[in-house]
């Protein structure tokens, strides 16, 4: 019972991380750029489970028989990992000079915070009071060289990422890939950092006056979530069942 208790709580614990994912999912169905996640879950290692002190009563006096085996028993499960589901989002035309969308799926602008460099397929992009083009959050975005790009009139960006201002060319958008996706890490806002090395792609393929909207499917995510809590609620039933029979045998015991 007290084993029952645990891999029933596992299971809750593994329900709520699930629950995190899609709630961060749904909170993001409109980001631009936002790849969904996925928990991906794992089972603790099976329990061998067998019946002993059988006797044989055929024989006199009666022989102990070998130990007759049920069957494996599961001890629980645990989140394994979170997985990023990096397919292209669809893609909205906007007509906007400042909204960029980058044509595969394995590409990402590079910005500057705060703290250090990071990475984006967030293309809506800003022109703030100094003429510096920014990310929507306001983070400046880099060329080819890691330096800040400055806008004074008219610009428009080819599919190259080569930037003309009032038809000058002045800059080329910095487009990077990475050899492991899945080691990039989620800050929040579709930003993303690494300690890969960047690969400096040749042929970025940007679609000028697009947004590559978020890949959550809003349906499927609820679906998901309702799931969830399902599951939560049929675990939470399973640990007051076991809770009641262990408080029952208790109360038998102590009449002894």
């Amino acid at each position: 019972m007290i084993k029952g208790i645990y891999t029933a709580g596992s299971g809750m614990m593994l329900q709520m991380a699930r629950q995190d994912v899609v709630a961060n999912n749904l909170a993001n169905v409109n980001t631009t750029g936002f790849k969904k996640s996925s928990a991906v879950a794992r089972a603790f290692p099976a329990m061998l489970m067998s019946r002993l002190g059988e006797l044989d009563t055929s024989s006199e006096p009666p022989k102990p028989q070998k130990p007759v085996i049920i069957g494996y028993l599961g001890t629980g499960a645990c989140v394994d990992g979170i997985i990023t589901d990096n397919s292209l989002g669809n893609l909205k035309q906007t007509y906007l000079a400042t909204d960029l969308a980058l044509g595969t799926v394995d590409t990402y602008l590079v910005v500057e915070t705060p703290n250090d460099i990071a990475y984006t397929r967030g293309g809506s992009l800003k022109i703030n009071g100094d003429g510096l083009l920014t990310t929507n959050q306001g983070y400046p975005v880099l060329d080819d060289n890691y330096d800040y790009i400055y806008l004074e009139g008219e610009f428009a960006v080819d599919e190259m990422g080569y930037i003309t201002d009032n038809g000058e060319e002045i800059a080329r958008l910095m487009v990077v890939r990475f050899d492991n996706q899945e080691e990039l890490e989620k800050l929040g806002g579709s930003l993303l950092i690494t300690d890969q090395e960047p690969e400096l792609v040749d042929v970025p393929e940007i679609l000028s006056g697009y947004l590559e909207e978020s890949n959550v499917v809003a349906v499927q995510e609820m679906v998901t979530l309702i799931n969830v809590v399902r599951s939560y609620e049929a675990l939470q039933k399973v640990i007051q069942s076991e809770d009641e029979a262990l408080q029952t045998v208790l109360d038998e015991v102590g009449r002894i």
